[in-house]
């Protein structure tokens, strides 16, 4: 995407935000929630975020919401350790 057109979305999700703020303050919920999505979509495409990475965000999001709701603990693997030797 070039500089030109990066700059225009970006001018449209601002556009957006604000709008998405009048509508909250409107308590209009179901119209804020459609602008919210366009501006997600925006968003997404200007930071080159695929519809796979945000899913798999939004599901490691809601695995940690679980765990903190049930007080279970998450196991990650752990990562592999640069380590130098000394000797």
């Amino acid at each position: 995407m070039n500089r030109h057109t990066t700059a225009q979305l970006q001018g449209i999700v601002a556009s957006l935000s604000e709008h998405i703020d009048v509508l909250r303050a409107c308590g209009l919920r179901e119209a804020r929630e459609l602008l919210s999505i366009a501006k997600l979509e925006l968003q997404m495409r200007i930071y080159g975020i695929s519809d796979e990475e945000l899913r798999a965000f939004c599901e490691a999001v809601e695995r940690q919401r679980r765990a903190r709701v049930t007080g279970k603990v998450l196991k990650f693997t752990p990562r592999a350790k640069n380590r130098k030797s000394t000797g």
